[in-house]
């Protein structure tokens, strides 16, 4: 419990030093990141690159330290039947190792924050535009896809189920 109370103080400290202005431009940065999508799949791909490096590289550090033999990341935009894919890495595991893997990109906003904390009070005009545009892409990229969610759903149910199993009988035993 303490390194969870350490962690929490370090992420509050973070946050603490970043301004309303600094989160206000980060906000619209990321709405812009999300209005590019309309501007054509080329354009949203440059402006959401930073994003999508880090959230195919979350998934190819993770897969690797499991084990699993990833293929190395690829971030070319590629059409899909459902629309466009940015990136991807393929591996081989079963569902309970496929979890860590798929969730990896969540580990992403504990480094957004640390990068908005560290650089964002800093930085002067034109640095100060690109750090927002990395802290915004690489807030948008933390979430896992729908396809990391599916990756995810078999294992997270069954931890789902085990963790209200726990509670019920600690609850009511």
């Amino acid at each position: 419990m303490d390194v969870i109370a350490t962690v929490l103080d370090w992420i509050r400290h973070l946050v603490s030093t970043m301004s309303l202005i600094d989160a206000v431009c980060i906000s619209a940065a990321m709405l812009l990141i999300r209005l590019c999508r309309y501007a054509g799949m080329w354009i949203y791909a440059l402006i959401a690159l930073p994003g999508t490096l880090a959230h195919e590289l979350a998934h190819f550090v993770v897969a690797f330290v499991l084990g699993a033999r990833p293929s190395f990341p690829s971030i070319v935009p590629t059409r899909t039947e459902h629309g466009w894919r940015l990136g991807s890495v393929a591996f081989r595991v079963g569902h309970a190792r496929a979890l860590p893997i798929a969730l990896a990109p969540l580990l992403l906003a504990p480094l957004t924050l640390w990068w908005a904390g560290w650089f964002l009070h800093a930085a002067s005009w034109p640095l100060y535009g690109l750090h927002v545009w990395i802290v915004a892409a690489l807030l948008t990229a933390s979430l896992p896809s729908a396809t990391d969610f599916k990756l995810a759903l078999p294992a997270l149910s069954v931890v789902v189920l085990l963790a209200v199993s726990v509670w019920l009988a600690a609850k009511y035993w």
